[in-house]
């Protein structure tokens, strides 16, 4: 009998295909949207590669791949990153959210004893690190395998919309509460009696907006996030902060450079009389869709800006075959409100 061993990287790039031999098994197997998210993919984890190292990001932190084989090949990748000062461990996410896992596309059975071999291994590097484990959908191996370890174990909510259900756009709207369904109807009303006019945009890589107008977007996402806080966004000093922050994101930020470099993310953003009203940032894996980022501007509160953008993208999504939206973890009102279904969350800290 061939026993799994474990091989570990710190250059990606060294093992680009056998990791993306692991994302084709992935897709030929059609894996369940959480069990394999973009998240997983080689494309996504050489981006967070080059992005946490950039600059001064090799002297804080180092990256680690376990690559798991058995029989001469691979079949599981763990990423980790490694704080240099501390020792955490953890799954590299580049603080956007979404499914955190090995790279695997086996279930646990079809693993067999490779789990004992992947666990053993977890323990050993857990001696004397802070291990910080995170987002890891509970029906993969990767949970069962970190149920065992000891330390903190809890789960948080994660929802998603199984578009897969609904033969068209009216179908999907029909299944939602009747509270729901009333509200948006009237958020249309709104627009319509106002004189508004809504339009929803896509960009991407190929056809970017300038700068001036990234950051008008992004200063309502850290206006929503001061509110989120319990923070007022008010006053001299926190709009000096706020614009700041938009600055470095659309500069340099993670989720805004993952928009202009890869082909699988988009920003969606939609507009009332040309004034950006909510916007969201998705990346689409195969025929499955991720939405880490969602924010809006307040202002427009009477057109419920956030849901009517859903409802406009789930019209071209349905037409384009999307199966799955992945909302990702926390428990908004709104994923609720637009069908999401709670596909639980672990993690372990030890």
């Amino acid at each position: 009998m061939t026993t799994a061993t474990i091989q570990e990287y710190e250059d990606i790039r060294t093992i680009r295909q056998q990791w993306l031999s692991l994302d084709s098994i992935a897709g030929e197997r059609q894996l369940p949207y959480v069990c394999y998210t973009y998240y997983q993919t080689y494309e996504w984890n050489e981006f967070l590669y080059d992005m946490i190292l950039r600059g001064m990001g090799r002297c804080k932190e180092r990256m680690l791949y376990a690559v798991v084989s058995k029989g001469g090949a691979a079949v599981a990748i763990l990423p980790m990153v490694i704080t240099r000062s501390s020792g955490k461990v953890r799954i590299p996410s580049c603080r956007v959210a979404g499914v955190l896992n090995m790279s695997c596309p086996y279930n646990g059975q079809e693993l067999g004893e490779t789990m004992d071999v992947i666990s053993r291994y977890l323990e050993s590097k857990s001696h004397g690190s802070k291990f910080s484990l995170a987002d890891i959908s509970c029906r993969t191996p990767l949970a069962s395998i970190i149920k065992g370890m000891g330390g903190h174990y809890s789960e948080r909510t994660s929802y998603h919309v199984p578009l897969c259900d609904f033969s068209s756009f009216d179908a999907y709207l029909s299944s939602l509460s009747k509270n729901i369904y009333k509200n948006i109807r009237k958020s249309y009303n709104h627009l319509t009696s106002d004189n508004r006019l809504m339009q929803l945009k896509v960009y991407g890589s190929a056809n970017m907006p300038d700068d001036s107008y990234l950051r008008t977007i992004w200063t309502l996402y850290f206006r929503r996030k001061q509110a989120w806080r319990g923070r007022s966004a008010a006053g001299w000093l926190a709009a000096v902060g706020i614009a700041v922050k938009a600055w470095r994101e659309v500069r340099g930020g993670c989720a805004m450079q993952s928009v202009r470099q890869l082909p699988s993310a988009r920003l969606y953003v939609l507009e009332i009389d040309t004034q950006p009203a909510a916007f969201m940032i998705v990346y689409k894996h195969r025929n499955h869709l991720l939405m880490p980022k969602l924010a809006i501007d307040s202002s427009y509160s009477r057109y419920s800006p956030g849901i009517l953008m859903i409802m406009e993208a789930v019209k071209e999504w349905l037409n384009e075959g999307i199966v799955d939206f992945d909302l990702c973890r926390g428990d908004e009102r709104y994923k609720k409100e637009v069908g999401g279904i709670n596909e639980p969350l672990c993690r372990i800290d030890k």
